[in-house]
């Protein structure tokens, strides 16, 4: 597919904006965003600087880029958080993907659960981001590779190679199960009564999401580079995907029924793309756009935003047809991943983020949005731009 190379960048304008609640408190500035946007250069596709009036940011032949009328002030924080295992014992800096988690982390119980390469969980209180240590010394008497939370429980695998086995954390201790979940090593997107929802990413050269059906254990795939997030609404599950290759894309795909697409046939694929396709056609799209990318979307008091990267800048927005309305400007800086995930955990919202050339596919940050208040966490040391 040939990609539009004509990309239109922001009018040199003299306009800064700051708008919200008549409280000051609570007013959304998006100066700093404006003079981003303002002085960007793109080494793609044209400058066309006499397309733009205000308050456009950004204008393309498939969508436009403004300031919303209608912000959104959150509480924002940014903290490190220190793996307490942390070594220095590698030869090679790129090796240091090694201090980072091993498995993305997951909310249980008021609790971020992370697990490190020594098989060890590190816990941290929700309420005010401090070490859990009574609960780390509960869940770290026995070591494991991965963890994954369903339907509020926590389940890990040990870190045996020849005798892993799956474990159920009874808020007591570790309880063996005879069940198997279908994942390997993969975070889990999703999961309701009816499926558990999880993916595998390639990059440019593609990537599926799977639908374990917990009742009759068919597993049902379709194409989606990258998925990073699955909503439930109406009966619909909505796929978000997105790519970072050249200039980046975005997908939302519509699946009414899960169980009309395709089978996968050979369960043991499930760390592999498949070879053959999903000819079911059993789906729509909602939403399909090259040269922006949507990292996540949530629900915040019904208004669906979407964690959005534009030329280096990353900021939350709303989408109303073609306008792509930016209603808070987070950071004021890039806070760049390339195959994040975000999971509901009942009044929290956990976007995992990797980055390729920190750790490789590993989990770096997390942002936790609960209410009107986001956490932006990193590992070990700040990894925002």
């Amino acid at each position: 597919m040939m990609i539009k190379n004509h990309l239109y960048i922001l009018l040199i304008f003299e306009y800064s904006i700051s708008v919200g609640a008549q409280n000051p408190s609570n007013e959304v500035s998006f100066e700093k965003l404006i003079s981003k946007f303002k002085n960007y250069g793109s080494e793609w596709g044209f400058v066309k600087k006499d397309t733009l009036t205000e308050p456009y940011l950004y204008k393309d032949d498939d969508f436009n880029v403004l300031i919303s009328e209608n912000p959104i002030h959150f509480e924002i924080d940014t903290l490190v958080l220190k793996n307490p295992y942390y070594t220095d014992g590698f030869d090679d800096w790129d090796d240091n993907y090694i201090n980072f988690p091993i498995s993305f982390s997951a909310i249980y119980e008021d609790n971020l659960i992370s697990l490190f390469g020594n098989g060890k969980f590190v816990c941290h209180s929700l309420n005010d981001n401090s070490r859990n240590k009574k609960l780390e010394t509960e869940l770290n008497s026995k070591k494991f590779k991965h963890h994954w939370v369903i339907d509020g429980k926590l389940y890990a695998k040990s870190k045996s190679i020849l005798f892993s086995r799956l474990y159920q954390w009874t808020g007591i201790k570790w309880k063996s199960l005879d069940i198997k979940i279908p994942v390997g090593k993969q975070p889990i997107l999703f999961s309701d009564d009816k499926f558990i929802v999880y993916r595998k990413c390639s990059g440019e050269f593609g990537g599926i999401i799977y639908f374990f059906d917990r009742q009759n254990k068919e597993t049902y795939f379709t194409e989606s580079t990258c998925a990073n997030t699955v909503i439930s609404n109406n009966g619909q599950y909505q796929v978000l995907a997105h790519l970072g290759h050249m200039i980046g894309k975005s997908e939302i795909k519509i699946i009414d029924d899960p169980k009309k697409l395709s089978k996968a046939k050979l369960f043991k694929k499930r760390e592999a793309n498949l070879d053959y396709p999903d000819k079911s056609n059993s789906y729509s799209k909602e939403l399909d756009l090259f040269g922006i990318q949507f990292f996540s979307t949530f629900l915040i008091k019904d208004r669906r935003l979407f964690l959005t990267h534009l030329n280096e800048s990353t900021f939350l927005t709303e989408i109303d047809g073609k306008e792509i309305l930016v209603v808070n400007p987070l950071f004021n800086n890039d806070k760049y991943t390339h195959d994040p995930i975000t999971r509901t955990y009942g009044e929290y919202t956990l976007i995992n983020m990797d980055f390729y050339g920190i750790a490789i596919d590993r989990e770096v940050s997390v942002m936790i949005i609960k209410d009107e208040k986001i956490t932006l966490i990193d590992w070990n040391e700040n990894h925002s731009r």
